[in-house]
């Protein structure tokens, strides 16, 4: 069976020089990077995609939002994705994420998730067309926030059809699921895989939320260091025909963002599944 690729979102500092960045982690192993938008950032982006595509790296998608009153235009994704080469786009938080964190005071009623469902599978539908994918990443609110006694992700993969679904692993895992049975219940509905790791039976807190919750979070952790199956993961991504394992790590622990990138790499590397 073909290796996996390594690849990562995150892990770019905010001072110096994006590139040389990009091109000390593809010394690592990396062969690609999830954010596409940045590409868009500074100066032209095809030819900043030669530049990533000269050093070994390319990107893999772009997001787009749904939290605002009006969904995405169709037209500006496939603007975007076409103009770097790539072929999803990701939305990184839906409703039930927003209230699990603090951007909204109260969990979504069934019918605004609904609506929710309903224009992100109108604009993956559009998009699908023209040969992208929308996939929608999840965080532990998809499955700890319940909306008729039902985790949203369950409502949310029943009421869509054309929507993908990019599965966090240590996210799910942190929420109480098995996200090795999750990828095997979404088959070819799983687009693509985060590979994250947090340290066991360990909290910590953000920001209050501003109606007063503490928002209660996992210590991330280097993946192959922690609570995650990462063998299984691996091993279930890789039948299901998923390129890359996504390393994300949403805070430091013990490393800096390189050491942390390293660790992760080496560790799936350890397994044989990643090239």
């Amino acid at each position: 069976m073909k290796k996996m690729k390594a690849a990562f979102i995150g892990f770019l500092p905010e001072a110096g020089d994006v590139y040389q960045t990009l091109e000390d982690y593809a010394k690592i192993g990396y062969r690609a990077f999830e954010g596409g938008d940045l590409l868009f950032e500074k100066g032209d982006p095809a030819e900043n995609l030669k530049r990533v595509e000269a050093i070994g790296m390319k990107p893999l998608a772009v997001s787009c939002n749904f939290l605002q009153d009006q969904a995405p235009d169709p037209k500006e994704i496939l603007r975007k994705v076409k103009k770097i080469g790539v072929s999803m786009a990701v939305c990184y938080c839906g409703r039930a994420g927003a209230y699990r964190f603090g951007g909204t005071d109260r969990q979504p009623t069934y019918d605004e998730l609904m609506k929710e469902c309903e224009a992100m599978d109108s604009v993956a539908k559009e998009l699908e067309k023209e040969g992208v994918s929308l996939a929608f990443h999840n965080h532990d609110a998809e499955f700890s926030v319940m909306v008729r006694g039902v985790p949203a992700h369950y409502l949310m993969a029943a009421n869509t059809q054309y929507l993908k679904f990019e599965l966090d692993t240590g996210w799910a895992d942190f929420g109480g699921y098995n996200p090795v049975s999750i990828m095997k219940e979404l088959g070819d509905r799983l687009a693509m895989v985060h590979i994250k790791d947090y340290v066991p039976a360990v909290t910590t807190e953000r920001p209050q939320a501003p109606d007063g919750r503490h928002i209660v979070v996992p210590v991330f952790t280097s993946p192959g260091t922690g609570e995650l199956d990462l063998q299984g993961c691996l091993e279930t991504a890789q039948a299901l025909g998923i390129e890359y394992a996504t390393v994300e790590q949403d805070t430091l622990n013990n490393l800096s963002w390189r050491q942390a990138l390293q660790a992760g790499y080496l560790n799936m590397r350890e397994t044989g599944i990643v090239e």
